[in-house]
């Protein structure tokens, strides 16, 4: 091989390089600003990989344009070369919002494969699980029912490998008014008792809760340790949900967080069992 058709060959590779590294940077943006998860696990891992061999190829075919000295531009064919050099230019900028069409597409039939998951999961659970489904739904604020929920919500969480947590929210009241209280796996207190308090007998605290004795002290448990603020949209579906216009279920996915939330009602009461799970890989540096 010649010298001139060295140079062509590592003029090539050197711009080859070049472009597959802006398209991965266009990628890497894309990815980060809007959450876009479409990729299996390790393939981040092969992703950063890949970069290192870019950027070497890219240091190879510099050192060899410095070592052979090849700085000539080629005066014939020049005009030629422009037009070929124009057109491949329209094509490689061509490319951009195909990637961009590749990444939300991915990324929403992602969204959409893990709803299907969570739905079937969830569905599942409610099946299997009258007993606890009824002890769920049979909502009111003392010490039994909050224990007895928290490890109901943690053994679904645990049998099911589809979500991370399960949480619960109903509506209740404090200093007459409405509000939600979220009950998870988490909400279970440490309740060490001198001895037990009967529940008819538990003081109560000035927002509904109640009084237990750990270590001879009294301990309030009170309503708003409970509290669940929604978001606006949240809240509308909350209201629609515990007045009987909606038994719809809602989904979310942002970010790689999903949730799913889904009404249940039993014996004149409702509440909303809500599933979350977070997906740690599939974005360019998760």
């Amino acid at each position: 091989m010649n010298a001139k058709k060295l140079v062509k060959a590592t003029n090539i590779i050197g711009m080859t390089a070049v472009v597959l590294l802006v398209y991965w940077v266009f990628v890497l943006i894309l990815t980060s600003v809007f959450g876009l998860r479409i990729f299996r696990e390790h393939i981040t891992e092969i992703f950063a990989m890949s970069i290192l061999g870019i950027l070497a190829v890219m240091a190879g075919a510099l050192m060899l344009n410095i070592m052979l000295n090849l700085t000539r531009i080629a005066e014939r064919g020049q005009e030629a070369d422009v037009k070929n050099g124009r057109k491949i230019l329209y094509l490689l900028f061509a490319v951009f919002p195909v990637l961009a069409a590749l990444l939300f597409g991915g990324n929403y039939l992602t969204v959409q494969k893990k709803r299907e998951i969570l739905i079937k999961s969830a569905e599942r659970i409610v099946k299997d699980s009258p007993a606890q489904m009824s002890a769920l739904a049979d909502y009111r604020f003392n010490s039994a029912y909050i224990n007895k929920s928290a490890e109901i919500l943690k053994v679904m969480a645990k049998e099911d490998s589809a979500f991370e947590s399960a949480s619960l929210i109903v509506p209740d009241t404090v200093g007459g008014k409405p509000v939600y209280l979220l009950f998870s796996a988490h909400s279970r207190f440490d309740e060490t008792v001198d001895e037990p308090v009967p529940e008819g007998s538990q003081e109560q605290t000035d927002d509904g809760g109640f009084v237990v004795v750990r270590n001879g002290e009294k301990k309030a448990v009170r309503k708003t340790e409970y509290l669940y603020a929604p978001d606006l949209n949240e809240r509308e579906y909350l209201q629609k949900v515990f007045v009987g216009q909606t038994d719809e279920i809602r989904y979310e996915a942002h970010d790689g967080n999903y949730s799913l939330c889904r009404p249940y009602r039993q014996n004149g009461k409702t509440a909303v069992l809500c599933f979350s799970d977070y997906q740690r890989y599939g974005k360019i540096g998760s």
